[in-house]
């Protein structure tokens, strides 16, 4: 049985709970971000962008979809030790082959994709980095599929906890060894990897209790997770790129600094701020579709759709003026990030749409559409990326974004419309309820944050 998204049921309360932790989190991290920020300059934020994202690149690449399996099995109650151990042995041998692969090819990706690095802190300096972060790959992946074990199984409050508590230790360790003890670049990165790993012992000790508590279900096959993984896959990987292919062109076509790269992490951060919105929505949905009816999925998606539209540009416009004024007031040396914030921001109501209808397409086992869209998508992207970045730096990257977004949206709307037997405007366009819903959430707010400060 579903729930549908009114106020007061267990969907509207878990997505609640995530949004919450998302936001933060999401301001746990602008803190660090700003601190982290202004101790590095544009330079040294460049080179930890580009070394910090070695991980995640190696990550999408090479789990070939399974978290995807791991979540989807788990929302229809495979067995959750079952899961675990099938997680445990995918990142160990996933993540020795990727490891091995990478420090083969670190020689050439040092000169290419990651030249950035050498420009802010060094050639020898930058080599030792990108070896070191290669410890944070196995902790991202085993964090990553034992999330999404938690997540399938809705325990939300435990694994927004997580969140919320791994923020509050990135900005203690961060500012401790960048801002006290003045280690820099290496420094930074060698906090990200100690935060990772211990996340990852963290996650796998919250699941491992959950499987306690929760011994029943039937055993998922690795044949099926393999497989609805490697149907997962091509969306994965072409999504991923879609996201991040911006950061990496940065990286190699503007060779002559990496402080653009830095500036336009920023403009990234403030923009996401957004995307918290739709993540904390399909965080639920997907799984909530995954144990639904055909009939009771539909019913939920289009109020799910119009309401997210809803939040996400409202939120949209009104962070424009907080954007402004605050880069202005605490990062000035990253002003030249504010009109790259601005092509990015519809960009990002454009992927929140499409990221509704992944999910719902997801839930219902309808990967092909999506693994199409993405695949178009992506070419498009790194089209514009490679005309527009040597012409326009980082606004040319975010102009980018903003197309291949859009064309994303545009394609999964349409096949939800088909799929789902609801027309496009229905499925975006708020209506009278939802305008309701979003009053009523915004009093309900309000009131509390009276109620508090009266306290």
């Amino acid at each position: 049985m579903t729930a549908t998204p009114a106020g007061g049921n267990p969907f509207a309360r878990r997505v609640a709970t995530v949004f919450g932790a998302k936001i933060v989190v999401f301001g746990l991290s602008l803190v660090t971000t700003l601190v982290v920020s202004r101790l590095l300059g544009r330079e040294g934020k460049g080179a930890y962008v580009a070394v910090t994202s070695l991980p995640a690149l190696v990550g999408t690449i090479g789990v070939f979809g399974l978290p995807s399996a791991i979540n989807f099995y788990s929302a229809r109650g495979s067995s959750v030790r079952g899961l675990l151990l099938a997680s445990i042995a995918f990142v160990a041998v996933i993540s020795t082959v990727s490891i091995g692969l990478l420090w083969l090819t670190l020689p050439w990706l040092e000169k290419s994709i990651f030249s950035a690095v050498a420009q802010g802190v060094g050639a020898a300096a930058g080599d030792n980095l990108l070896r070191l972060i290669l410890i944070a790959v196995p902790a991202g992946m085993l964090a990553s599929f034992a999330g999404t074990i938690l997540y399938g199984r809705h325990e939300v409050k435990l694994y927004t906890s997580i969140m919320v508590g791994q923020a509050i230790a990135t900005l203690v360790i961060l500012v401790f060894l960048v801002g006290v003890l003045r280690l820099g670049v290496p420094g930074a990165v060698g906090g990200s990897v100690a935060i990772s790993s211990l996340g990852a012992v963290v996650v796998l000790v919250a699941v491992r209790h959950v499987s306690v508590r929760h011994p029943d279900g039937a055993p998922a096959s690795i044949r099926s997770l393999v497989s609805y993984g490697f149907r997962a896959y091509p969306a994965g990987i072409t999504g991923y790129f879609n996201y991040r292919a911006d950061v990496f062109l940065i990286q190699a076509l503007m060779l002559n600094s990496v402080g653009p790269l830095g500036s336009y992490s920023i403009a990234v951060t403030m923009a996401e701020l957004i995307f918290y919105i739709p993540d904390s929505v399909t965080t639920i949905f997907l799984p909530t579709i995954a144990g639904s009816t055909p009939e009771q999925a539909d019913a939920t998606l289009a109020r799910v759709s119009r309401l997210t539209m809803l939040v996400t540009v409202s939120c949209a416009l009104g962070l424009i003026p907080v954007a402004w004024i605050g880069i202005h007031l605490l990062l000035p040396q990253f002003s030249d990030c504010l009109p790259a914030f601005l092509v990015l921001l519809p960009g990002v109501v454009s992927l929140s749409l499409s990221k509704v209808m992944t999910s719902y397409l997801a839930g219902r086992g309808r990967l092909a559409p999506f693994s199409i869209g993405a695949a178009i998508t992506l070419a498009l992207n790194l089209a514009a990326n490679v005309i527009l970045i040597p012409q326009f730096g980082i606004v040319g990257a975010a102009t980018a974004s903003l197309v291949s977004y859009t064309a994303m949206a545009v394609m999964m709307l349409a096949v939800v419309s088909r799929v789902s037997r609801q027309s496009p405007l229905d499925l975006v366009v708020p209506r009278k309820e939802e305008f309701s819903v979003l009053r009523s959430v915004a009093l309900r707010a309000f009131a509390r944050v009276g109620k508090r400060l009266g306290a």
